[in-house]
């Protein structure tokens, strides 16, 4: 097999990954930061280790599979869809697991992936549950779209018993289509009054993420608005702010911290082997 010698060392590998990832992912849920010293020392560490002990042919299948996750993983955080510290740890995760440590698979499979697919499965419905659990609070759970629920849930159910799944990726499925529908019927609702806030530029953290559709275009464009407010970014809506005696500006403020999801991904992913392995298998 492909990760032959992968074997010998698999369990320093896990070890490694699973302690840092559990410290990123706490340290992800208290701050909402993780720590780049850690995030860039496991890259070196995941560098080094490859290097010293793996097969020099197989190094550049394992380094490719990092760059590219890093690389799409970066375009994504551009795009305030992703966090830079999640990047950095599934970059990471990529290097030192860079398939199942404990099963076989047919194809050089990065078992990142299936860490990463499982992690937003499980990120897909807790957040659902919790934006569900704050438009409750807040009285705006609109009863009248249960009704395009359930028929969205139906409708789901129906479409899994036509796919060439076993019974555990049939219910996978169906279990994934439950915060899909969610979001579908509700997304809106979720907008406007679960994750966006108006924010002063006084409350407004390093790398929170600028609802660039709620500003004018003209504005966005004039003032070089970006939606990930790094410190560059800051400095271009503070004049924004000034220049058009704005005292807010709206934040996506309520998103879910992807760290102790992708801990839970990867502790699932290795109690199953490799958990899409085991969703086609099963």
């Amino acid at each position: 097999m492909f990760f032959d010698a992968f074997v010998s060392d698999a369990w320093i590998r896990v070890a490694v990954s699973v302690l840092v990832t559990a410290y990123l992912a706490w340290e992800d849920h208290q701050t909402s930061f993780m720590d780049e010293r850690v995030l860039y020392a496991f890259l070196a560490g995941g560098l080094v280790w490859n290097i010293l002990f793996f097969p020099f042919d197989a190094l550049w299948q394992v380094f490719l599979a990092a760059a590219v996750i890093g690389g799409v993983g970066y375009f994504s955080y551009r795009a305030g869809q992703f966090g830079g510290g999640d990047v950095l740890l599934l970059a990471g995760l990529a290097l030192w697991l860079p398939a199942s440590p404990f099963v076989s698979v047919p194809v050089f499979w990065p078992f990142v992936l299936s860490v990463f697919l499982a992690a937003s499965f499980l990120a897909s419905v807790g957040s659902a549950l919790w934006y569900a659990e704050l438009l409750r609070k807040q009285k705006k759970f609109p009863g009248k779209k249960i009704g395009l629920f359930l028929l969205g849930f139906l409708a789901i159910l129906a479409a899994s018993h036509l796919l060439p799944f076993g019974v555990l990726g049939k219910g996978f499925v169906v279990l994934l289509g439950i915060p899909a529908v969610f979001y579908l019927v509700y997304r809106q609702d979720v907008v406007d009054y679960a994750v966006i806030a108006p924010q002063r530029y006084s409350q407004i953290l390093d790398e929170d993420v600028l609802a660039l559709e709620k500003l004018d275009g003209k504005d966005v464009e004039k003032f070089g608005l970006e939606r990930v407010l790094t410190l560059a970014a800051l400095k271009k809506l503070k004049r924004f702010m000034s220049a058009r005696k704005r005292k807010t500006v709206p934040i996506y403020r309520q998103l879910p911290r992807f760290g102790p999801y992708l801990l839970a991904g990867l502790l699932l992913s290795l109690a199953l082997g490799d958990v899409v392995w085991a969703l086609v298998a099963g």
